[in-house]
């Protein structure tokens, strides 16, 4: 009844979102100030609206991951990321108003696994690191988890979730347009990046990061909102012109997506595609996402996409790519074999790995002595996979921890599809557990969970829509249950 008294958000509005996503990119090319102050500018403003509303709140938040995602402050005791900043005041405004959190039905399933997964990670961090980095994976994980019950604890109904859709909706169609535009050199935007001069000025071949702070940034983010997009466009979610918006935002995604030239994030989109068909089907939500996991595995390491030219990358860099990819997973597995209870903390990995040289294939190290001039990736990079990353820092029950928190936060999104009768929840839930599986694909083949808390965002969104959901219909039964036993 409260949804109906009040008066529909502007961002109900396809006109309005349309003029203003046209504004934001104005206002992004042409601001004197830069993209990074325009990005903490907007930041800025939803926050000060916060104060009255949280829900603004946190749209200031998820602006701020889409934009200045490791953006650091300086404070009294030292230098804090924005991410925790912000969610510390807001949990403050929460305190002071004495607004109480109600995280709904859906809530333990997720909470569980995330506090598990950073007991655990402060465990084997003690065993193996020294107290910095116990403190670092503590502050990065312990947000995350703020993140997520903060953000289902700021939605209160049907009309928070879809200004919090709308907002983000906003911002993900503004970094699409931003990248088509960069890719163009279009507006000047190819060197309006938060990161200056990170689009080569002679365009055509370079990486576009849209609003992000990297291509790569972009690519996650795209590749996880195209089934949203695709979702709410076919199942009825929108209509009339927010629906033709939504349409023409999708193509604008995935031009923006096919230029941040990232193979993997192409792959997520085409898993994602398949995930939204099947997961309409009577088969288990946990068992096709097992077996789109197993399907991933064979496609990385059978080297299908070895090779495949993708325009703005060389076929060169593309197999320097999947070769060091290679190198980085075989010495990732045999670390994790030999440390499976509690890893060996968390940043070591760079460390450790150039001591298991004899556990990887000799002929991808012959292929790298001649190609890299002296280079060599044990011992310089990531292992570049979440779920290797979690097995070889902190051990099997970090690992089993991440995949639980992946099916409940399935779970939730699953049982709001079908349960839920409102279309735009249906179309919503569906698409983001779509959104899930992409996420999944990319963070096979990059530290996602380091880089961007898109992770997190989808487990906040997947208990607040089960709120929302599973709650009304609670309620829906008990009226008609009280209409049953008092006809009148």
């Amino acid at each position: 009844m409260e949804d109906a008294i009040r008066r529909p958000s502007a961002l109900s509005r396809p006109r309005t979102i349309a003029l203003i996503v046209l504004g934001i990119v104005a206002v992004w090319s042409f601001n004197p100030l830069g993209p990074l102050s325009t990005a903490l500018l907007a930041v800025a403003i939803l926050l000060i609206v916060g104060f009255k509303q949280p829900i603004w709140a946190m749209a200031a938040i998820i602006v701020s991951q889409l934009t200045a995602t490791s953006y650091m402050v300086d404070a009294a005791v030292g230098t804090i990321s924005l991410r925790l900043l912000l969610l510390l005041i807001l949990g403050g405004v929460l305190w002071f108003s004495k607004t109480r959190i109600e995280l709904g039905p859906g809530a333990r399933r997720v909470v569980i696994p995330c506090v598990l997964l950073i007991g655990v990670s402060v465990v084997a961090n003690f065993a193996n690191t020294e107290l910095g980095v116990v403190f670092k994976d503590f502050k990065n994980l312990g947000a995350g988890l703020l993140l997520v019950v903060l953000l289902a604890g700021v939605v209160k109904n049907s009309r928070d979730l879809k200004l919090l859709c709308g907002v983000t909706f906003v911002g993900i169609t503004v970094s699409a347009v931003v990248g088509v535009l960069q890719h163009y050199q279009f507006m000047g935007l190819g060197q309006e990046t938060l990161l200056t001069g990170f689009v080569d000025s002679a365009g055509g071949s370079s990486r576009v990061p849209g609003i992000a702070e990297t291509e790569l940034e972009l690519s996650y983010v795209l590749s996880t909102a195209i089934p949203v997009i695709l979702a709410l466009y076919f199942l009825g979610g929108t209509r009339g012109g927010m629906r033709m918006l939504i349409a023409a935002s999708g193509i604008l995604m995935a031009a923006s997506l096919y230029f941040t030239y990232t193979r993997s994030a192409l792959l997520a989109v085409l898993f994602g595609v398949v995930a939204l068909l099947l997961f309409r089907t009577r088969i288990r939500g946990e068992i096709l996402l097992g077996g789109l996991l197993v399907i991933l595995v064979f496609v990385s390491y059978s080297g299908i996409l070895e090779g495949h030219y993708l325009g703005g990358r060389s076929e060169d860099i593309q197999d320097e790519s999947y070769i060091a990819r290679k190198i980085l997973w075989q010495a990732g597995f045999a670390i994790a074999v030999d440390n499976p209870i509690l890893g060996i903390g968390g940043d070591r990995f760079r460390e450790v790995s150039p001591q298991y040289a004899s556990d990887i294939d000799s002929g991808l190290l012959a292929w790298e002595g001649e190609n890299y001039w002296g280079y060599r990736t044990l011992g310089s990079d990531a292992v570049h996979n979440d779920f290797l990353k979690m097995w070889v820092s902190y051990g099997t029950l970090a690992l089993v921890a991440l995949l639980w928190l992946c099916v409940a936060i399935l779970r939730n999104l699953l049982d709001c599809y079908r349960a839920s009768p409102s279309s735009f929840i249906k179309a919503l839930a569906l698409g983001l557990a779509a959104g899930l599986v992409a996420y999944l694909a990319n963070a096979f083949y990059h530290n996602c969970l380091q880089t961007l808390p898109l992770l997190w965002i989808l487990a906040g969104f997947s208990i607040a829509i089960a709120k929302v959901a599973l709650t009304r219909r609670a309620g829906s039964e008990l009226g008609q249950d009280a209409s049953l036993h008092n006809p009148g």
